[in-house]
């Protein structure tokens, strides 16, 4: 080969070379840059406050001592220890835990075989919860550690309710007992002991708890042994107990952090056991667990009742209820073990309102179902919160044995959509999405308010009367059946909800139509016009309507109607064979013309609100007056709300509403549409005062008042609620009649010796009038009886 072509042959190799490892540096650079994205995207970033994903948890062996002996609460506090079995998903020389406020003496780290895995340094950052544990030596991907944290301490604050926390019990002998109980949702596991506490990071758990010997331990599973140690074992600067048990726990379920529960406390308890020989438990103070059967069988049922309309077995045997003194929310579902405010599990016949069994007997309902929705299948994360409190929100209603069907659906119209909902959103009181993105704890601990749980179950119910019971079950089980003992996001509903709509032929898109509601902050207005022989129908934003600001918001809005032509041909169960889609901004039916009135969205199934020409708002009005049963409770509540927000706009005029309310509401017996008009009242003051306040309330509700009081069998399961309301109207107003009721039943009272009944749904009116009111018929002695009882009502 010629020296020329040698030289030829060397530039050219020398040439590749370079090429070559220029190739390589930039794959290095790629893959150092890709692994710094990750690490910034999960590995807990000065911006993130996401634990990294390189470790995931296994199982826990957690035991934790609550020294609660003390006559100063002061001196109480809690020790523990815990052993985390991890999984290294990735090769990584740190991990995270969270911690708040606890003293962590040591982390200790083994591998597979029992050796040491040395530790370099523990640094803790207080903002973002969590220990950074930095190794000295790198975990291997796919290899197994053991992360021992021994005797980390914990004080309880002082009125605390997050982690575990304190509270005064009972009295006995002039013994003050404490207890401790835990609340750990959303972010509050961390408080408690070290752990990997977000709610993806699914583990099992073997929960042990201390105690003194005359109390009750209750965790999320049963006791499986109990074992004797003494007291300076765990509790080293103490005198007592010099005794103390160890309870052992069985092993709880694969299952987020946040649905453990941990309860140690001087309490007895009442059992259940039912067809299926699965045991029910009541655990309450002395004094108030016989109180409490009637919660109790209907957690029994409600289970029996999901079980049937999710298709999907119940996965624990033993379901133990607690009522405590002091709790954040009104109850906590906690797998196996759902904690209350003890009032909930209440209940006397003698002087427990309808309306106090009816909302505790939900709320029992609503922590139930979250054994499916919440505990089962867990939300990734807290941004899809709803995918658990909307669902379950909307299914406690499902799943309660109580009255009819419209019923409970009147109920939900009035508690869940329009008392709550739509007020607030309306006047943009801390409006956002039933979705959003949340980071912080403080984000985190805010996102639990009325948007997510009411609107959010109206939204669900929604869709659920949309397109037929039969098929959106038939989508949540096996949702719930995919994701079971796992996580699931937003996206995995709508991929079984388009399952079962291909199924059933129904051309329709679940993530477009859900998106609309779940993502987008307010509420469409569907305003009505006939033109032309058809009915055009046009949605505009109402939250920026009411703000008179610009908005270009749409929804995918199921439009339902019916008119004075085939109102008689729907079942008043079943709207979704009625639906239209309304996809963009109008939409154009067929009507006959002949129709003198039309009615939009049916049971008020759909969440938004209706306006029509001033013609149908008459002849709707008219209808009314001549029969308003034609319309169901639901339907009647709904245009005295939409009539009287819609007037308080400027978008029609009072005497829209007014016609309304006075041509037909002295016939109408039904709770939901006089819970309406009453909280418009309430809202609205200025324009009822226009007219004669005597008038409005003794003429609309003198009837109503004598329906309520007759004593006679009631057409509704929701009478109860409804005597409470009109009669302390009416008492509250000095409405004449109400008076002399009260007085007349106060003086049986007193004739009978104390034995006379009044219903608990009025007595309280009743009492506090005849004390109002005595007009020198009661004497001293006799009102101050009466004081008593109104005091004992307020306290049971």
């Amino acid at each position: 080969m010629p020296f020329e072509s040698v030289g030829a042959c060397r530039k050219a190799l020398l040439l590749v070379t370079v090429l070559v490892a220029a190739v390589l540096i930039a794959a290095s650079l790629a893959i150092l840059l890709a692994l710094m994205l990750r690490s910034a995207a999960d590995n807990g970033s000065e911006s993130s406050y996401r634990l990294p994903t390189d470790v995931k948890p296994v199982s826990y062996a957690l035991t934790l001592a609550p020294f609660i002996y003390s006559s100063n609460p002061g001196d109480c506090y809690f020790t523990g220890s815990v052993s985390i079995a991890v999984e290294a998903v990735n090769d990584t020389d740190m991990f995270k835990l969270h911690s708040v406020r606890l003293e962590v003496p040591t982390v200790r780290l083994r591998n597979s075989t029992g050796g040491d895995v040395i530790v370099d340094k523990i640094e803790e950052n207080v903002e973002k919860q969590w220990l950074t544990i930095k190794l000295g030596e790198p975990l291997r991907a796919g290899e197994t550690y053991t992360v021992l944290i021994d005797r980390f301490k914990g004080k309880f604050v002082k009125n605390g309710k997050t982690g575990l926390y304190l509270s005064s019990s009972y009295s006995e002998n002039s013994t003050e007992y404490y207890l401790v109980s835990s609340q750990l949702e959303p972010i509050h596991a961390r408080e408690v002991f070290p752990c990997f506490d977000e709610p993806a990071m699914k583990a099992e758990f073997n929960v042990s708890l201390v105690r003194g010997r005359e109390f009750t331990a209750l965790s999320n599973m049963p006791i499986k042994s109990s074992s004797s140690v003494p007291g300076n074992t765990w509790f080293s600067n103490s005198v007592e107990p010099k005794v103390v048990i160890k309870d052992d726990f069985e092993t709880t379920p694969t299952m987020s952090t946040y649905t453990l529960a941990f309860l140690v406390a001087k309490f007895e308890s009442i059992s259940h056991s039912d067809s299926k020989g699965r045991v029910f438990t009541n655990w309450l103070s002395p004094e108030l667990v016989k109180k409490s059967n009637f919660t109790l069988s209907v957690a029994a049922k409600a289970i029996e009742a999901f079980e049937k309309l999710l298709n999907v077995s119940y996965k624990t045997n033993i379901t133990k209820q607690a009522g405590v003194p002091l709790l954040n929310f009104e109850a906590m579902e906690n797998w196996g073990l759902i904690i209350y405010q003890q009032n909930i599990l209440m209940y006397n016949e003698n002087t427990t309102t309808t309306l106090s069994k009816l909302t505790n007997a939900l709320t029992v309902s609503h922590e139930i179902v979250h054994q499916w929705f919440g505990n089962l299948v867990t939300m990734k994360w807290w941004n899809e919160i709803w995918l658990n409190e909307a669902f379950s929100t909307f299914y406690s209603y499902l799943g309660l044995e109580w009255g009819s069907e419209s019923d409970l659906d009147s109920h939900f119209v009035m508690f869940q959509k329009y008392l709550f909902d739509m007020n607030f959103e309306r006047k943009r009181y801390k409006v956002h999405p039933i979705q959003m993105d949340v980071s912080t704890p403080t984000e985190i601990d805010g996102i639990f308010d009325y948007i997510v749980y009411q609107k959010g179950a109206s939204v669900v119910r929604m869709m659920h009367n949309s397109i037929g019971a039969r098929v959106f079950g038939a989508a949540v089980s096996s949702y719930i059946r995919k994701h079971s003992y796992s996580n699931a996001g937003s996206e995995d509903f709508y991929s079984s909800l388009n399952e079962q709509l291909r199924i059933h032929k129904q051309s329709l898109d679940a993530e477009t139509v859900m998106s609309s509601w779940v993502k987008q902050v307010g509420y469409p207005l569907v305003t009505c016009s006939m033109e032309n022989g058809s009915l055009l129908l046009r949605q505009q934003d109402i939250v920026s309507l009411s703000h008179k600001e610009k908005s270009n918001l749409t929804w995918s809005i199921p439009i339902t109607a019916m008119t004075n032509l085939n109102h008689t041909g729907w079942s008043r169960s079943e709207v979704a064979h009625l639906v239209h889609w309304m996809r963009g901004e109008t939409l154009r039916l067929p009507l006959d013309s002949s129709t003198d009135w039309y009615l939009i969205n049916l049971r008020s199934s759909g969440h938004y609100q209706v306006n029509y020409d001033r013609q149908n708002w008459d002849r709707l009005a008219t209808q009314l007056t001549t029969d308003h049963t034609v319309f169901t409770p639901a339907d009647r509540a709904s245009l005295i709300y939409a009539s009287f927000t819609l007037a308080s706009l400027g978008i029609i005029d009072y005497s829209v509403p007014w016609r309304i309310v006075m041509g037909y509401l002295k016939n109408e017996t039904e709770f939901a549409p006089w819970a309406v008009v009453l909280r418009m009242q309430r809202m609205y003051k200025k324009y009822f005062s226009a007219l004669s306040p005597a008038y409005v309330v003794e003429g609309l509700l003198e009837n109503v008042f004598e329906y309520v009081t007759a004593g006679t069998p009631q057409n509704s399961s929701l009478t109860g609620l409804l005597a409470q309301l009109i009669v302390s109207t009416a008492c509250n107003k000095n409405v004449t009649y109400c008076i002399r009721f009260a007085l007349k039943e106060c003086q049986k009272f007193i004739d009978s010796n104390s034995t006379h009944s009044t219903s608990a749904d009025f007595r309280y009116s009743v009492l506090r009038t005849c004390v109002k009111h005595d007009e020198g018929e009661f004497k001293p002695w006799q009102l101050k009886w009466f004081r008593s009882e109104a005091r004992k009502l307020l306290l049971s």
